[in-house]
């Protein structure tokens, strides 16, 4: 957690107090109000496919990419990969979401009413590998969870003079009250409209800190971080590889992927999407840089990295310290309720839609209490994250072959194999690149983090694809070479889910049935892995 010492002024506890939690009531009251619709649904609770607008799922993507830390690790790239570390990581933030654009389309031509990424490995390659996925998505979500109230802990401690314990648990009740209620359409709802205010508030933060902020020149010349650096280069690859496959892992992107209307639209939410990401964490991210030329942040100071943004407003009227209470609190209020819904559907998927909602629901809510621990007792929840993202990149690559009609041949044991091998294979490029088997071998763990002065982390996560995708085909070899060898029937998939040629929009009619009778609308039975 970042130093909160007194380094600048706070916003006074009456005030604090005010802005945060007329900003959670007014969130809890459109959060209920949008719930209204889907909290005696399912369908509409768990999915809510093909109900939003390009304009509103442009905005979703918004939500989802951002919450409160953005204000800590954007600003510290800046300090330290300078401009074009910040630009590097603003295009990595929104770039992936052109994958969904590619990735969705393909889901739903494997079955129309596709609604999620878990959903699509329990129809392609069976109950082992969905029960596997199912359990690593609510735990990765988890980790998003602790790593967003980690950081809105930390600006409660830095903004005010109050217990940042106790905003930070109200906010979570809050977000957990409506999300419990309306589900992904209460989540969708809201997340556009906070997002609405919050570009406001940022266009006003720019403003503001553009005109009370003017570094000269030679203060600019004297600090640099203008010139392109080569860790800044390398940031453009390992960022985006990064945040591209941990995004498959991250449930609340297939379900704004799936709320998309057609294709179309979802292509032109992701194109909109990006711009808006990109503009956001450029914004924040060029902090970092215009504190460390300004002269509020110094390498030499006894402030953080991380805290150049803060030093920055901690230097202007208070009236900013009481903006950006407020765009915290509004962004984690993005976050929070985007993993609690991602949470629902991960573990409603988990049970394969078997038990009550309400079980789901009472089992998120108590998921809620060690998560808060964890923001509290994790030193560097960064850490762990990045070690999450490492993990994703070596193993999404093959359930993503469950898509290629080609490569139907691909059995769940060879995509087990193959995660196996992702993980393998940045071990075997630690030992051979950092010479002895130790330290090699620890590059799992990414001990020495993000921005090291070697190319140790962008092998990692140009391996670990790399060596997923080598070892899913070699076991798939092996294993048919075994199975005509032994004389026994070959493992092809055929998807026998049925699928219509025109694109009729079958789930807008159930989500009308399901809201005129209130009852939950008939599902599409799972096909099984069949064998020819």
């Amino acid at each position: 957690m970042v130093n909160s010492a007194d380094s600048g002024p706070k916003v006074a506890s009456p005030v604090a107090n005010a802005l945060i939690y007329v900003t959670l009531v007014s969130f809890l009251a459109l959060g209920l109000i949008a719930g209204w619709r889907s909290h005696r649904s399912a369908f509409l609770f768990l999915k809510a496919t093909r109900s939003q607008s390009i304009l509103a799922l442009s905005l979703n993507f918004l939500a989802v990419n951002v919450g409160s830390g953005i204000f800590f690790s954007l600003p510290q790239v800046g300090t330290i990969a300078g401009v074009t570390g910040v630009f590097a990581y603003a295009f990595a933030s929104g770039a992936p979401l052109f994958v969904f654009a590619l990735v969705g389309p393909l889901f739903r031509r494997h079955n129309k009413r596709q609604w999620s990424m878990t959903a699509f490995i329990m129809e392609r390659f069976g109950r082992p590998l969905h029960v596997l996925y199912s359990i690593i998505c609510t735990l990765f979500v988890g980790m998003y969870m602790v790593s967003e109230l980690t950081s809105i802990y930390s600006v409660y401690q830095v903004l005010t003079r109050l217990n940042p314990l106790v905003p930070m648990v109200i906010l979570c009740v809050v977000t957990t009250i409506y999300t419990a209620f309306g589900g992904v359409l209460a989540s969708l709802v809201t997340d556009a409209l906070q997002c609405v205010l919050i570009l406001v508030m940022i266009v006003i933060a720019a403003i503001a800190v553009g005109v009370n902020v003017r570094p000269s020149s030679e203060d600019i010349e004297r600090v640099g971080l203008v010139k392109p650096t080569k860790m800044g280069g390398e940031l453009f690859l390992i960022l985006t590889l990064a945040i591209a496959f941990s995004n498959f892992l991250h449930q609340g992107f297939w379900q704004r992927t799936f709320a998309s209307r057609n294709d179309r639209e979802l292509r032109w939410a992701t194109f909109f999407g990006f711009w808006l990401v990109f503009a956001v964490a450029a914004l924040v991210g060029m902090t970092g840089p215009l504190a460390a030329w300004a002269g509020t942040w110094s390498a030499e100071s006894d402030s953080p990295d991380s805290s150049a943004f803060f030093t920055i407003i901690a230097s202007m009227s208070g009236w900013a310290s009481g903006l950006t209470l407020v765009l915290t609190t509004s962004l984690s209020c993005c976050a929070i309720d985007t993993c609690q819904t991602a949470m629902f559907a991960s573990l409603f998927d988990l049970v394969e839609q078997k038990v009550n909602i309400w079980v789901v629901r009472a089992t998120v809510i108590l998921l809620n209490v060690p998560v808060i621990f964890l923001a509290m007792r994790v030193p560097d929840i960064l850490q762990v994250y990045l070690l999450a993202d490492l993990l994703a990149s070596a193993t999404i690559l093959p359930i993503l072959f469950g898509l290629v009609k080609r490569l139907n041949f691909i059995h769940w044991t060879d995509v087990l194999v193959g995660c196996f091998g992702g993980v393998i294979a940045v071990g075997a490029f630690g030992q051979v690149y950092l010479g002895n088997r130790h330290d090699g071998w620890r590059l799992l763990m990414l001990d020495g983090g993000l921005y090291v002065d070697d190319e140790r982390v962008l092998g990692a996560f140009c391996f670990a694809p790399i060596g997923s995708v080598v070892f899913t085909l070699f076991f798939a070899a092996m294993r048919m070479l075994a199975t005509r060898m032994l004389g026994r029937q070959q493992y092809l998939y055929v998807n026998t889910i049925s699928d219509s040629s025109t694109d009729v929009d079958d789930d807008r009619v159930a989500v009308v049935d399901s809201e005129s009778t209130g009852e939950k609308p008939q599902v599409l039975p799972t096909a099984p892995a069949s064998q020819t």
